[in-house]
């Protein structure tokens, strides 16, 4: 028999296991419920990375647009390309990217240039603002505050130098962009800072002109070794040159040191001057030796051929003349074909021709011309950089007034001009 006090007590127990699983079961769905909105916030967290480095890279491609790059935006012509064009680089230069149309942006201040996002409008990535200056996308230069005054001057620009170690200094390269990206999805934020520049090179150049062979000079012509600055005016000859060297006039006992080179090279051919020919460069004029070594294009430039093959595979141009100027990567693949030939025209970067090529007329250039073939000049031109000719150089400098300035600047500035931007840092500064 079941004693009085024992009466219920499986109904007791029945109710207790009831409530117990019921509280379980409510700890669970909470713990369900803070692990998908754990979940979801931490996807969201990621996504705003992805939205950040989207914006990062914008940028990274507009600040290597030649200037100008007009582009169609949301039915709207709009200049695509974002850099510093000024000579020397603005210390100030700041550029922002907003989310909106062409000619919706907000006003810029003096000194800065403010500019519409590339996007499409109908799906904004929210790596900026529409009308925020603190919140969109920023880019500037990096800057070290030397003399500790707190204004920004010029020599305090952060440059990048590949051939120097550390690579960062203020006195050769490319500047070093800082690009800022305040980034959202939903309601998580994250802000990203990348340090980019100019695909670093090393350019390893022996002469203004250097001929893997033999070379003809004659007539009126100037070849000069001395290192000139880089905005030397077209048509610049000998003696007036020298007031554009960075060693003379006079001509300095440490002109070697100051990058100057020989004016004419070969690899054991000899130098036919004939007419009126200045031939100039330290240590001297022209050299002839047979131990002096072909550089290849990669060489050249300082970098590996596979690098060199990407950079190619994206040239700007690949036939002459097709711009005025023509600015950029220009790769003119004509190897055993007719002779190419670029008659009246000006341009700047890189010309690289596999085959044969004339330039003719009243044609100018800055930075490097590097030709496989056989070379022939003739004509009013005029060449800021440096030559390199691996074929057959005969009567190549037969005509006209032709002048060849070396300038280390000129090679320097537009080959990397052109060349697509790399990143070199990257930081989180808060993420929410």
């Amino acid at each position: 028999m079941f004693c009085c006090n024992e009466r219920g007590v499986g109904l007791v127990i029945a109710i207790l296991t009831v409530v117990a699983l019921f509280a379980l079961g409510m700890a669970l769905m909470f713990l369900t419920r803070t692990d998908v909105n754990i979940s979801k916030h931490q996807a969201l967290h990621v996504e705003a990375l992805y939205v950040a480095e989207a914006g990062a890279e914008e940028a990274l491609h507009r600040l290597a647009l030649p200037d100008p790059t007009m582009v169609t935006v949301n039915g709207v012509s709009m200049n695509a390309a974002i850099r510093d064009t000024a000579t020397p680089y603005d210390p100030n230069w700041r550029a922002k990217v907003f989310l909106c149309n062409s000619g919706a942006e907000p006003s810029a201040p003096s000194g800065e240039y403010y500019t519409c996002t590339i996007q499409d409008n109908t799906t904004w990535l929210e790596y900026s603002s529409e009308s925020d200056a603190a919140t969109a996308l920023t880019i500037e230069h990096k800057w070290q505050d030397l003399d500790s005054d707190g204004v920004r001057e010029n020599g305090e620009i952060v440059l990048y130098d590949g051939a120097k170690y550390p690579p960062e200094n203020f006195s050769s390269g490319s500047p070093v962009e800082v690009i800022t990206v305040t980034a959202r999805s939903a309601t998580a934020e994250r802000v990203i800072k990348v340090e980019a520049t100019k695909f670093p090179l090393n350019v390893n150049a022996r002469a203004a002109l250097f001929c893997d062979m033999g070379v003809d000079v004659r007539g009126n012509v100037t070849v000069c070794g001395h290192d000139h600055a880089m905005l030397t005016p077209h048509y610049t000859m000998y003696p007036n040159c020298q007031n554009w060297e960075y060693c003379g006039p006079p001509l300095h006992a440490n002109c070697v040191a100051q990058g100057c080179l020989v004016g004419v090279m070969t690899t054991g051919g000899p130098v036919d001057r004939v007419g009126t020919t200045d031939l100039d460069g330290e240590p001297t004029p022209e050299d002839t030796s047979s131990s002096n070594q072909w550089l290849t294009l990669a060489e050249m430039m300082g970098i590996e051929p596979d690098i060199l093959s990407e950079i190619l595979a994206s040239a700007d141009y690949t036939a002459p003349g097709v711009d005025a100027p023509q600015e950029g990567i220009t790769y003119i693949d004509n190897a055993g074909g007719a002779e190419g030939m670029w008659n009246n025209g000006d341009g700047t970067g890189l010309l690289y021709v596999t085959g044969d090529f004339k330039t003719a007329g009243n044609f100018t250039w800055r930075g490097l011309i590097y030709i496989e073939g056989d070379y022939r000049v003739v004509g009013t031109v005029s060449v800021i950089g440096a030559i390199m000719v691996k074929g057959v150089s005969e009567y190549c400098f037969s005509g006209g007034n032709p002048g060849i300035l070396f300038s280390s600047e000129a090679l320097d500035f537009y080959l990397r001009q052109h060349l697509h931007y790399v990143k070199i840092a990257w930081k989180e500064t808060s993420g929410l």
